[in-house]
């Protein structure tokens, strides 16, 4: 999408080969997807998921895939170091109008993390997933920066969830809800099978995944809040639909089995590293020049551009 054009509301209905893992939300309204009365409850019942799953506290954390930061609220208060990061400059320039200096701002693609390994003890990817085609390139890069221990909160639209499972004998445009390999839903959602993740997140060194399962009835959820009901809709079956992955949208939890302790450093900039080279980096003014290979990354008004 071109910096001219009108940004798009809601969604992005298609994207690019080049723009799969960095760009695709770029000018995108994603707040207004938000919302929509169609999403409110959804967004309530995730935020509300995400508090009860991450640590109460912890030193720093990562929001790979943040947006506009909707879920900065969830976890603000609880690091001593927050760092949003997304492909979107103009989700990310939201985020920073509305929290300040509360949180360091990154720009970068999800499959060239630029931080030095074990630079994070807990790292969230909320709605990200269903994005990667390679998920052990994506999930093997997340593993990368977590120190040993450290917590990964991740969701993902679940391949073999109830409502496919019912429906797949009576229609052949559903794919395989039983078989491992991930399907397209469609040009930016991409199903993935809870037994295939399970596998890659153990390949990769992370524990068995805990889950909550996070959908919503609308039929009851109005039931419910005509009758004065407060906690958000689908709570209550939640952990059963997260158990035994009903659930369309599941919210996982896993914990980084080995690997290094958490990387020393005073300062967030201390953790960035070259995503083109591995090479070190140090700030220059108004950017970060890698020492190794001379690429230079700009910081475009708070937000540090470590886009190739």
């Amino acid at each position: 999408m071109s910096a001219s054009s009108e940004p798009s509301r809601g969604l992005p209905a298609d994207f690019s080969v080049a723009e799969k893992d960095c760009a695709l939300y770029e000018g995108v309204r994603y707040e207004e997807y938000w919302g929509d009365p169609a999403q409110v409850r959804q967004n309530a019942l995730e935020k509300h998921l995400v508090r009860e799953m991450l640590p109460p506290r912890g030193h720093r954390i990562i929001d790979v895939g943040c947006g506009y930061g909707r879920l900065a609220p969830c976890y603000l208060d609880r690091f001593d170091s927050v760092v949003l990061y997304d492909g979107s400059m103009s989700l990310l320039s939201q985020a920073r109008d509305s929290m300040g200096d509360r949180a360091i701002l990154v720009a970068g693609d999800v499959m060239r993390l630029p931080f030095k390994t074990a630079s994070f003890d807990n790292v969230l990817s909320i709605r990200v997933l269903q994005h990667m085609h390679d998920l052990v390139g994506a999930v093997g890069g997340i593993r990368r920066i977590l120190a040993k221990n450290g917590s990964f909160l991740f969701s993902y639209h679940n391949k073999r969830n109830a409502h496919r499972v019912l429906t797949y004998p009576q229609s052949c445009r559903i794919a395989d809800p039983f078989s491992l390999e991930s399907a397209e839903v469609s040009p930016t959602l991409i199903s993935h099978h809870p037994e295939r993740m399970a596998a890659l997140l153990g390949d990769v060194g992370f524990s068995k995944p805990e889950y909550r399962g996070a959908v919503i009835i609308n039929s009851v959820a109005k039931l419910t809040e005509r009758l004065g009901g407060r906690e958000p809709s689908g709570l209550s079956w939640a952990r059963i639909s997260g158990r035994y992955r009903l659930a369309p949208w599941l919210i996982g939890r896993v914990q980084a089995l080995e690997g290094p302790g958490l990387v020393k450093g005073e300062d967030v900039s201390d953790l960035f590293e070259c995503p083109a080279c591995r090479g070190d980096v140090a700030r220059r003014d108004e950017s970060f020049e890698c020492s190794e290979c001379g690429t230079r990354y700009p910081i475009i008004e708070g937000i540090v551009d470590f886009r190739l």
